[in-house]
């Protein structure tokens, strides 16, 4: 190599580090992308609430922005662990709120890293570190949440009664002030979840309710030309089941991840995993600033990249009214979706339903016997989750014996040293049947199982608060102790006969669930009716 070639190559490679130099300084210095951020929270806003529901409104968004369908919460899946992941981007791991029972003076295990008030910092410190000028507001509904942060730097706080108050009052105030990141928390939500259960007619109408406001809250910002400059995230801290929330069930876990707005991919569905922990440094990357190194949560850069895979999301159905024993001799059945271009099909056996295993809906139906009515929605040939409602028509004397009794119990009670108040018969193992007071009970059933074919049964025990299930007079499920709807499951090689069932069950406080289910050979997972009792 002669000279004029070692100046050449001395001259692409000082060219190549100054690039080097220059992409490195880029990237360590982020873009501002959007002037305003808004973090709207819903709680017990699941991903099962949230396809079931009607949300025209948040549907536009999603037709013009995207989602994470099924994103994760963290374990547990109650309120204070999520909250506080969805604004630190840290895990409980890191963060130290481990559920409800947190308290700043009173923590099992300190933050990673922490601020001077000794909370881990969430994206309102790391606004005020890396944006000193910027404004920030934060408004509530659940008493509980202004615990979890440390709220130095933000401009303006408040506390309302109702989730309209809050939702009004923090829109009247963005509009007034132009903050850089508005936060909103609803609570409203989670109380119907709680009152009347989160697949409920109530629950659903409250989700449709705030898809009203946050359609007009959009409309506001579209009129004032400030949707242009904007980025609006919506999420939920969890979902439930039946009553309740705080377990690991997928109905409980998973969550939608909303984002609207300036640079994001219009109809993107990111289906690669996302979870509560990603929402805040989502929103740090469109402000341009960065999270602390010790969370664990990563920016959904594929809402943003034109050049990301994006999937379909497909709603699942509603069928109506809810599953249940019904003693009566039918029952009309009505199917929805909440996607206007949606095709529904469904079977009555537990099947999976197609075009060759199945009917389309058309027009309500008529059941006059049980059924485990299994129904999916098709859009452009992908469908959506199966929904599973078992209904059960009788009108029939029931075989299962049961004893009532009353008292502050934190785990199953000795039944042989309790006043019984009441006993009777029923169809099946649950509380539909029983007369009985909101909180504070316990249940002994007894009934005689039939077991149509030999093979391995797997049974499941649902309850909130504690259970036990016995067969053949030997302890089959433990889910015994005060906790919120948590299932528990055993499997059993049986041959075909009949065989005692006994089932504990007690009722502490904060809802009251109790489901008893079992799968075998050619059977589908369903409730043990009265068919499978002599």
């Amino acid at each position: 190599m002669n000279a004029s070639d070692l100046n050449r190559l001395s001259f692409q490679l000082g060219a190549l580090f100054i690039v080097l130099c220059c992409l490195s300084c880029h990237e360590q210095v982020p873009e501002r992308r959007v002037k305003h951020v808004v973090l709207i929270g819903l709680d017990a806003f699941g991903s099962r609430g949230f396809q079931k529901a009607e949300t025209p409104n948040i549907n536009q968004m999603v037709a013009e922005g995207a989602i994470a369908p099924f994103a994760r919460a963290v374990l547990p899946t109650n309120s204070s662990p999520n909250w506080t992941s969805m604004l630190t981007g840290a895990d409980p791991l890191q963060h130290g709120v481990y559920d409800n029972d947190w308290e700043l003076d009173n923590q099992r295990w300190p933050p990673v890293i922490a601020t001077e008030k000794g909370i881990y910092p969430s994206l309102f410190n790391w606004i005020n570190e890396q944006l000193p000028e910027s404004k920030m507001h934060f408004f509530y509904e659940w008493g509980g949440l202004a615990r979890l942060y440390d709220l130095e730097g933000v401009d303006k706080v408040f506390h309302g009664n109702s989730g309209d108050e809050v939702f009004s009052k923090a829109v009247a105030a963005f509009f007034e002030e132009r903050p850089d990141f508005l936060f909103i928390n609803i609570d409203e939500i989670d109380h119907y979840g709680h009152q009347d259960g989160h697949d409920s007619k109530a629950y659903f109408q409250s989700i449709s309710h705030y898809d009203s406001l946050i359609g007009d809250f959009v409309g506001k910002l579209k009129e004032a030309d400030l949707m242009e400059e904007s980025l609006i995230l919506i999420t939920g801290d969890h979902g439930g089941i039946g009553k309740g929330h705080g377990g690991s069930s997928l109905d409980e876990l998973e969550i939608p991840i909303i984002l609207y707005g300036k640079g994001v991919q219009k109809g993107r569905v990111v289906d690669k995993p996302c979870y509560q922990y990603d929402a805040a440094p989502t929103l740090a990357y469109a402000l341009g600033i960065s999270p602390p190194d010790a969370g664990v949560g990563r920016p959904i850069l594929e809402a943003f990249d034109p050049k990301a895979k994006s999937g379909t999301f497909v709603p699942m159905p509603v069928v109506s009214p809810l599953s249940g024993l019904y003693k009566q001799e039918e029952l009309t059945l009505e199917i929805s979706v909440d996607a206007p271009e949606a095709e529904i099909w469904y079977t009555l056996d537990g099947t999976p339903p197609s075009a060759d295993n199945g009917k389309k809906f058309e027009s309500p139906l008529t059941i006059t016997e049980n059924s485990l009515v299994t129904a999916v929605t098709w859009i452009e040939n992908q469908s959506s989750r199966p929904e599973i409602q078992q209904y059960r028509i009788s009108n029939e004397p029931g075989k299962v014996n049961w004893k009532y009794a009353e008292g502050n119990f934190t785990q199953i009670p000795d039944f042989a040293n309790l006043d019984i108040i009441a006993s009777g018969k029923s169809s099946e193992i649950s509380l539909d049947e029983i007369p009985h007071r909101a909180d504070h009970f316990a249940l002994h059933y007894t009934a005689n199982l039939v077991i149509p074919t030999s093979g391995t049964y797997t049974f499941f025990l649902q309850s909130d608060d504690g259970s036990l299930l016995f067969l053949n007079g030997e302890k089959v499920i433990d889910n015994d102790g005060s906790h919120s709807a948590k299932e528990k499951n055993a499997s059993l090689l049986l041959e075909a006969g009949i065989f005692p069932l006994e089932v504990y069950y007690f009722d502490d406080i904060a809802g009251e669930t109790l489901e008893v289910s079992f799968a075998g050979p050619d059977l589908p997972r369903q409730i043990i009716t009265e068919a499978f009792f002599q």
